[in-house]
């Protein structure tokens, strides 16, 4: 009987006594097979994949690899023994080079110890174009988008030649065509006879990817079936333990007055000409493909990087200088995609980080933080968005599984009530039944009259979410379509080069 390429044996791991992973019991039957790997955000799928990567040891239970045992005492083993892990949070050093990057462990062309960086910058432009990158490979990783960085990362798996390839999350930053093509790189790798495990939440991709589906719930294996005995709809009822009847909690509003307002906005070649906006109790979708300028104008806007032409009116009034501090004492709120480096203080506790931007409202007489108040208002955070922590709101927030981190960014600012909320793929990273609590508290603020400008790169979130969606492409606004017009097919039409539409208001 041939073994299976991969086997963990009644796996436990626990943190500060609690019970993180419950006696996992998972094979990936065959070489070649796709196994996908879901379940809520905390579920453990990360903290198992970082014992398999010799990231976590064990406590107990047994690692197989082709039948024999499989001892990791650090990343290092994992490497030698044939498995990579492209993780959610992508581990590229920024101030290095691309190259630098993908041959950190050992460099072609390398001899006596001298580095060749004509053969290095050579071997990596063909990975590179292995996952249809075609860059300087001198280009340091502080000037890649965040989609682009993912794409890196893949490549820097894929130079290992593995055996067994993890992917995490791997299309949180891709744009449409870009998922496509990272899907047949996958399939050619499972063709090859290279295993792989797939963990995401989004379940449609699952479903249209993979042979087999393993589902994790509060660190106990659920269940692993063929792909082929599984539906989208059970996948979410293992996961949270319960049906959801619906995704998208959409509520009819009655827009008011424009709170925020964007006039001829430009950045170089980024963006040009960009007017929009945004009024009181609506949520306003944002949609484009990767290099569209999304999240360059959103950056614009708040003040984190400068534009070049064109200005910003809140309430009716230009701001003369657009920064960071001058909005949060004005109650306008931004959730960065780019949270690890960003959006969080990766050493600070989760309650540190949670009423980061509320400080000034928790300050009593001489300055003193009201401490009581500082704790039940992050407890209160903590519950209402269900982060899974261990030691309470005490926790490093470093320590949380990417979806978690991702709803104490959001927590950071709900808090705060914000006037207006700039959010940035505030779902990315994160499980279908946190989706749903986050839709609701974004409805629940246009509720209230706030105004959400909601940027994604997902057309059915979108669409399901929000009141409008303006389209950018190329820098430029295309076009927008009112909730009764949305339609992927047009949205994609838009993308990829619809007309320019000067003002969208």
């Amino acid at each position: 009987m041939t073994p299976h390429p991969l086997e963990l044996r009644r796996i436990r791991k626990s943190f500060s006594g609690v019970k993180v992973l419950k006696d996992i019991d998972l094979v990936l039957p065959d070489k070649g097979a796709i196994l996908g790997l879901v379940g809520e955000n905390g579920a453990g799928k990360s903290t198992l994949m970082n014992v398999l990567g010799g990231v976590l040891p064990r406590d107990s239970g047994e690692l197989l690899l082709d039948g024999l045992p499989y001892h990791p005492a650090g990343p290092v083993d994992a490497d030698r023994a044939g498995i990579a892990i492209i993780h959610q949070e992508l581990n590229l050093f920024s101030n290095m080079t691309i190259a630098e990057n993908l041959y950190l462990t050992g460099a072609p062309g390398t001899r006596l110890h001298l580095l060749s960086y004509r053969a290095m910058n050579r071997a990596a432009r063909a990975e590179l174009a292995r996952v249809g990158l075609d860059l300087n490979p001198a280009t340091r990783v502080s000037e890649l988008s965040m989609g682009v960085r993912q794409l890196v990362e893949i490549a820097k798996a894929l130079s290992r030649e593995a055996r067994i390839v993890v992917f995490d999350e791997p299309t949180t930053s891709l744009a449409t065509h870009e998922k496509e093509r990272l899907f047949r790189l996958i399939r050619e790798l499972s063709e090859k006879g290279v295993s792989i495990i797939y963990i995401s939440h989004a379940l449609d991709d699952v479903l249209a990817l993979c042979h087999h589906v393993a589902v994790l719930r509060d660190g106990t294996l659920v269940g692993q079936s063929p792909v082929r005995e599984m539906t989208k709809e059970r996948m979410i009822a293992m996961m949270v333990g319960r049906k959801l009847d619906q995704l998208f909690p959409w509520v009819p509003k009655r827009p008011g007055e424009v709170l925020l307002r964007v006039d001829g906005l430009g950045q170089g070649s980024i963006f040009r000409d960009v007017s929009l906006g945004l009024r009181a109790g609506e949520i306003v979708g944002m949609f484009g493909l990767m290099g569209a300028g999304r999240s360059e104008l959103l950056r614009a806007v708040y003040g984190v990087d400068p534009f070049d032409a064109g200005r910003v009116l809140f309430r009716g009034a230009p701001v003369r200088r657009p920064e960071p501090s001058w909005w949060v004492e004005h109650g306008v709120a931004y959730i960065t995609e780019n949270r690890r480096e960003e959006g969080l203080l990766m050493p600070k506790t989760v309650k540190e980080n949670l009423v980061l931007a509320n400080l000034r409202r928790l300050r009593r007489t001489l300055g003193a933080v009201d401490t009581r108040r500082e704790e039940r208002e992050s407890e209160e955070a903590i519950g209402r968005l269900r982060i899974k922590t261990y030691d309470k709101a005490r926790q490093a927030v470093r320590m949380l599984s990417g979806g978690n981190q991702q709803k104490v960014v959001i927590g950071k600012w709900l808090v705060t009530r914000p006037t207006v909320f700039l959010v940035d793929e505030p779902t990315r990273g994160v499980d279908v039944g946190a989706k749903f609590e986050i839709y609701s508290h974004l409805n629940a603020l246009a509720g209230e009259g706030s105004a959400v400008l909601f940027v994604s790169s997902e057309m059915e979130e979108l669409m399901g979410v929000c009141d409008r969606i303006l389209v950018l492409s190329r820098g430029r606004l295309a076009g927008e379509l009112a909730r009764p017009e949305f339609d992927q097919h047009r949205l994609l039409e838009l993308a990829i080069g619809g007309h320019d539409a000067r003002s969208v208001a």
